[in-house]
């Protein structure tokens, strides 16, 4: 069995495109949140992960779109100033109810392995916050304590609970047995990454775990950047992760 674990896809369809091209023999995926915002397709990311039956959670920036949706607060069309904005005047009725309808946690056990999947360890929804960072939040003695917590199934001797948020891919054994698992971001960085560009994602083939990068172009990126409202603040860090194309 093969599964395609992604997260922080950020409404961004072409590093998805990117990604599918590449794994489209996947037999499972899984997404851990942050599907929207900071992009520019919403619509087409969330009609992908449906058609493609994705196993998907919500993230803060899920929450914080599906707020704004529900408010009711527009910008009119063309002039939006910022992403949120954006996502949510190119979002359907269908969309947002499918967004809002997204649970905080997914389990589920392929190939003898139960997995747990949340976008974080702890979600705030109120403060639209959420805490994961690799070595504030994670360790390797609070696996067996998170697992609990979150539900995870002891029906099965293999254990790997799945988040997202830090944009950070990387893989930490716990104990033989226990692995937390982040695919990174398919979008923008964060921190010392904040330049690197392309798309990064885990694949598990028959249990076997494979840290992924894939770099895609950024030229549609970067025009529709420009064409936008926004301000330079915003527009700044984008140019720096969309500003080298790489083909």
């Amino acid at each position: 069995m093969k599964m395609l674990v992604i997260s922080d896809i950020h409404a961004n369809i072409d590093s998805l495109n990117a990604v599918w091209e590449r794994e489209n023999d996947a037999d499972i995926i899984l997404c851990a949140g942050d599907l929207t915002d900071w992009g520019f397709h919403p619509h087409e990311v969330i009609a992908w992960l449906r058609e493609h039956n994705a196993i998907c959670v919500h993230g803060n920036h899920d929450l914080h779109i599906v707020r704004l949706y529900d408010s009711g607060r527009r910008e009119e069309p063309g002039k939006e100033t910022n992403y949120s904005s954006w996502c949510v005047n190119h979002m359907t009725d269908e969309d947002a109810n499918w967004l809002r309808a997204l649970p905080e946690t997914q389990r589920v056990t392929v190939d003898g392995i139960a997995y747990c999947m949340r976008h974080a360890v702890e979600v705030c929804e109120e403060e639209n916050t959420i805490r994961d960072y690799l070595g504030k939040y994670i360790s390797v003695p609070m696996f067996d304590q998170l697992w609990t917590k979150f539900g995870g199934s002891r029906e099965v001797n293999l254990h790997r609970l799945v988040l997202g948020h830090s944009h950070n891919c990387y893989t930490l054994q716990a104990k033989w047995n226990e692995m937390y698992l982040n695919p990174g971001s398919m979008h923008y960085r964060l921190g010392g990454n904040a330049g690197t560009h392309g798309a990064d994602y885990i694949t598990i083939v028959d249990g076997a775990v494979t840290l992924k990068h894939v770099d895609y172009p950024t030229a549609h990126l970067r025009a529709m950047l420009e064409e936008t409202n926004f301000s330079e603040d915003i527009k700044r860090p984008a140019r720096i992760y969309a500003g080298s194309e790489i083909d």
